[in-house]
């Protein structure tokens, strides 16, 4: 392979092994109502998975739901007493 042909070679080697996954929980503050918005790819479409997750939660966005992890303080616990939320586990102890 010549000098010029290797880059290029390994260029197009690497996105087809690329791989993207990812997956966000959002949730309507006022309805307890939970969506998943999640896509995976592979090779040259592994981008695409992330704009179509992208696109996705600003669609439900636009719906009044909201990621998880931005929820309020007060959201989240008003959705945890609602049981729309599950409680986050008590850290694990160590050490014993």
């Amino acid at each position: 392979m010549n000098r010029v042909g290797a880059p290029i070679f390994f260029v197009i080697l690497l996105s087809l092994t690329a791989c993207s996954s990812r997956s966000v929980t959002l949730v309507n503050p006022r309805s307890g109502a939970r969506i998943e918005c999640g896509g995976t790819g592979y090779g040259i479409m592994a981008p695409a998975a992330e704009g179509i997750v992208d696109e996705c939660i600003r669609d439900y966005e636009r719906q009044g739901y909201v990621p998880v992890e931005r929820l309020s303080p007060a959201e989240r616990a008003d959705l945890e007493r609602r049981g729309a939320l599950p409680r986050p586990e008590p850290p694990a102890r160590t050490g014993y």
